[in-house]
């Protein structure tokens, strides 16, 4: 889903309009002294394209180099500029804002260990924190979590953390105990979460994944419907896909949030985003 040729993904709109709502939900006095500070940490599963999303568009060779894909301040629409050197997507003016005031930091070109071509082992590395995938089932925010309960900086009783999604994800899970909360018009099952779940029911459930690839081949030839179709708000008529996903991904962060803030609410939290 494309809004223009320069606006590279889904994620980049979603990070600019939804992802940083939570924050709004956030207490002022978070970052008052003696006062815990909360954390709500995304996973966007898909892709993002880094150079996208935050150009070095004071590099000389950056326009030859990436050819009419290149965030330009100049552009048809121009790039947001952050610095002499970088601009940001011209999807994302809320994180722009952010960063101009302080309140937002982007750490660019990085990268975890894992080199390899498996989608899901790399979002595996990323979220257990860990240099190889299935080494453990917890989560670099759980244990970082259990961390700071033996330094005596969070109370140690009731749920401490909170997962948003269908299932919660793997970095928040852990030893730590993680509430849930599940939104309740879950968007349809895109291409990547039919892959992933094509890939566990092949590895745990062979009679599943054989029902499971043959409704998608079905679906394919638009003899069924169900799996992408879109879904309507209440009584009124069927949002556009992008004006669904982003109201989909505002409340899950919008909810997150105001959980957060609760002063006997979790201290982290994570959104596992597809």
């Amino acid at each position: 889903m494309r809004l223009h040729r320069h606006l590279v993904s889904r994620r980049e709109v979603l990070l600019g309009s939804g992802a940083l709502f939570a924050w709004t939900q956030m207490p002022r006095l978070a970052r008052a002294e003696g006062r815990d500070p909360r954390m709500l940490v995304i996973v966007l599963r898909g892709a993002l394209d880094g150079l996208g999303a935050v150009a070095p568009v004071g590099d000389p060779d950056w326009s030859s180099l990436r050819g009419d894909r290149a965030l330009m301040l100049d552009g048809k629409t121009p790039a947001l500029p952050l610095d002499s050197f970088f601009a940001l997507n011209p999807a994302m003016p809320n994180l722009s804002r952010l960063y101009k005031a302080g309140q937002a930091a982007i750490v660019h070109a990085v990268a975890t260990p894992y080199r390899e071509r498996s989608h899901f082992d790399g979002q595996d590395v990323l979220e257990s924190g860990l240099p190889r995938p299935g080494a453990s089932d917890s989560g670099w925010l759980n244990r970082a979590l259990l961390a700071l309960e033996s330094d005596g900086r969070v109370n140690p009783t009731g749920s401490r953390a909170i997962g948003v999604g269908a299932v919660t994800p793997l970095v928040v899970r852990g030893e730590a105990p993680v509430m849930s909360w599940v939104p309740q018009n879950l968007l349809p099952a895109g291409a990547d979460t039919q892959a992933r779940l094509l890939d566990l029911y092949q590895h745990t459930d062979p009679k599943l994944a054989v029902a499971l690839q043959a409704r998608m081949q079905l679906a394919s030839l638009g003899g069924a419907g169900g799996m992408d179709d879109p879904l309507p708000a209440g009584d009124s008529p069927v949002m556009p896909p992008l004006a669904r996903i982003r109201a989909y991904f505002a409340d899950a962060a919008g909810t997150a949030g105001r959980l957060l803030a609760r002063a006997d609410g979790p201290r982290v939290g994570a959104l596992g985003f597809v």
